[in-house]
C-alpha cells in the first residue's frame, strides 16, 4: 500500500515545535522546518503527510509514558491526541470525498 504523500496543515506553536524536535526522531525538511519555526514564537501552520503525523504522534505518545515529570507527560499526551485528532478528519474527510465522487 502507497503512503499518503499529501501534505495537510498542521497548526503548531514554538513550544510545541521544541517539543517535538526534543521527543521524537525527526529528519529532513520536517526537523529543518519545526526547527527554525521553534525560533519564532506565535503559532504556524507546517505542512505534514498523514504519515508524518503518524509518526510524530507515536513518539509523542511513547514518550509521554515514559516523561520524567506529569507537566511533561501531559504535554507530550495532549500533542499526541492533537496528532491523532488531525489524523481523524484528514481520513474521515477521505472517505467522504470518495463518497461523494463514487455517486
Amino acid at each position: 500500500m502507497a503512503k499518503n504523500l499529501k501534505k495537510y496543515p498542521v497548526e503548531l506553536d514554538d513550544y510545541e515545535c521544541n517539543l517535538i524536535i526534543n521527543n521524537a526522531m525527526i529528519f529532513g525538511t520536517l526537523k529543518a522546518t519545526l526547527t527554525r519555526l521553534s525560533k519564532k514564537e506565535g503559532t504556524h501552520n507546517i505542512q505534514m503527510s498523514l504519515a508524518e503525523m503518524n509518526e510524530l504522534a507515536g513518539w509523542m505518545a511513547a514518550e509521554s509514558n515514559h516523561a520524567e515529570s506529569q507537566k511533561k507527560s501531559d504535554e507530550l499526551g495532549d500533542l499526541c491526541d492533537y496528532l491523532e485528532s488531525l489524523m481523524f478528519q484528514v481520513k474521515r474527510n477521505m472517505i467522504s470525498n470518495m463518497r461523494i465522487t463514487s455517486s
